[in-house]
């Protein structure tokens, strides 16, 4: 089997994998690359990385400008939600599955690294400028709405994103959810998109929208 760094070349491992903190450790896990302080962030990598966000013509060709995304995204650089934005538009996902679930292979978590990418941002541009919440939300309101609108098609695990938007009380988001509850509740029991997002979900409404949660199931 070949591996990455043959894939994609060593030189573009190393920008995209290779990281070090700021006693010049090797940090081996990427969650804390993405989650690294600001003085961590190796800046003369962000223009490198921003160069790999190129057209994604077929599976083979997304591996790399994917993975440059999600991590500019950590790292809070606008460029990132553009770049997720234009693959949603793209539909990206119609080329094949990009990234198989570990559990369920036959279904593609990109759009699901897509929001937790969007979220990410959010986190590090907040923490950075508090005064500039709103429009980091403005920012990343349109990839987001569009993603969660993708669950009508697409088995979507959106658990996570559910409870970081109650946990941020991010409001703008509830009438897509609302739509998404109302699909959701009508599909078999057997759906994977209703049995993993349905729980969330009317927690969610519980707190925001009681009253809806009751139409919706009267006693």
């Amino acid at each position: 089997m070949v591996g990455l760094q043959e894939l994609m070349g060593q030189e573009i491992y190393d920008l995209l994998y290779k990281h070090y903190d700021k006693d010049g450790l090797l940090i081996e896990d990427m969650d804390d690359v993405f989650y690294c302080e600001d003085d961590e962030i190796d800046k003369d990598r962000i223009p490198k990385l921003e160069a790999l966000l190129t057209p994604i013509t077929d599976a083979k060709s997304s591996l790399v400008p994917l993975e440059a995304a999600k991590l500019l995204a950590a790292w809070g650089d606008e460029k990132a939600i553009d770049y997720f934005e234009y693959c949603i538009d793209a539909r990206i996902d119609r080329l094949g599955n990009l990234d198989p679930h570990r559990l369920h292979g036959n279904y593609d978590i990109t759009y699901e690294d897509f929001s937790n990418g969007l979220l990410h941002y959010y986190a590090r541009r907040v923490d950075l400028s508090p005064k500039k919440r709103n429009q980091t939300r403005e920012k990343i309101f349109p990839p987001m709405k569009k993603m969660l609108a993708l669950s009508r098609e697409l088995i979507f695990d959106m658990e996570h994103i559910i409870n970081d938007i109650k946990e941020e009380s991010l409001y703008e988001y509830l009438p897509i959810l609302k739509n998404c509850y109302l699909d959701f509740i009508n599909r078999s029991e057997n759906d994977l998109n209703r049995q993993w997002n349905l729980p969330s979900l009317e927690e969610l409404l519980k707190d925001w929208e009681p009253e809806f949660l009751r139409q919706q199931n009267p006693e």
